[in-house]
């Protein structure tokens, strides 16, 4: 049993450093250095159920005089203890576990894009493309590129807004079609998904930290902890009058954390 758990241990040890190198799921690295701590637990009881001294120790009494010695055992000078070869590989494995925390410290998120393309149709989660006039004045969608509702760094939000209620800068003054404006779903602050949408006064509210974004200014940050504007999705109309992406977000999404250079 003991060399049985001490494998296990050893196996589980190595293999949750090999999951933190490979940047795997946390919650598999974390099941790995549980199984190997339980590895070493039930090894350690083991070994000490096998040390145990029964409640009644006896003796045999032998007549007194000379006697020779019984001979040892043939394997009695290399059989090893408890803390054996085994025992040494165990305590090496979790020296080298060690270095996970200073893994998951050290890497730095890399700078990656979205799935977003020129000529990418906006689709709603089931997959249904979206015309120009299909969302009425004050109405929001959720949607993603065509093809790819399983990329939730692409979610974007799909306003619909009156013709001049947009104050962009000149560089992006066309990138609203028919009223349509596009900004990225996630948070500049934290990564939550911005959720709500007051029509009243044009604001997008993020339910976390109360971040709130003005619409017409190009969802600049009006209030809470969120520092940095939803990055704008420009749009444009296909032959078919569907909605398109001309490309992909031209500033990062998500809080800034998310897009460090490595």
């Amino acid at each position: 049993m003991s060399a049985v758990a001490l494998i296990v241990a050893i196996a589980a040890a190595l293999a949750c450093t090999a999951a933190a190198a490979l940047g795997l799921n946390p919650a598999l690295v974390g099941g790995l250095a549980a199984l190997s701590a339980a590895g070493v637990a039930i090894a350690a009881g083991a070994a000490a159920v096998e040390l145990r001294a029964s409640a009644e120790l006896t003796e045999p009494r032998h007549a007194r005089g000379p006697s020779a010695p019984e001979k040892l055992p043939a394997d009695a000078i290399a059989r090893r203890g408890v803390f054996g070869r085994l025992w040494w590989l165990a305590f090496a494995s979790f020296a080298v576990m060690g270095v996970v925390p200073l893994v998951s410290l050290g890497r730095k998120p890399r700078r990656t894009r979205t799935a977003w393309s020129p000529g990418a149709r906006l689709v709603t989660p089931d997959g249904n493309p979206l015309r120009a006039d299909d969302l009425v004045v004050g109405a929001v969608e959720t949607v993603f590129p065509q093809g790819r509702t399983d990329a939730p760094e692409s979610a974007v939000l799909l306003l619909r807004v009156r013709d001049d209620a947009m104050r962009l800068p000149p560089a992006r003054a066309d990138w609203v079609r028919q009223g349509n404006v596009a900004f990225s779903k996630i948070c500049t602050h934290a990564g939550c998904p911005v959720a709500l949408y007051r029509h009243a006064t044009q604001e997008l509210y993020c339910p976390c930290h109360q971040s709130v974004f003005d619409v017409p200014s190009g969802a600049q940050p009006k209030s809470g902890p969120a520092t940095r504007a939803l990055p704008q999705l420009a749009l444009d109309v296909d032959n078919e009058g569907y909605l398109i992406a001309r490309g992909d977000f031209t500033d990062p999404v998500g809080p800034d954390e998310w897009w460090r250079i490595v």
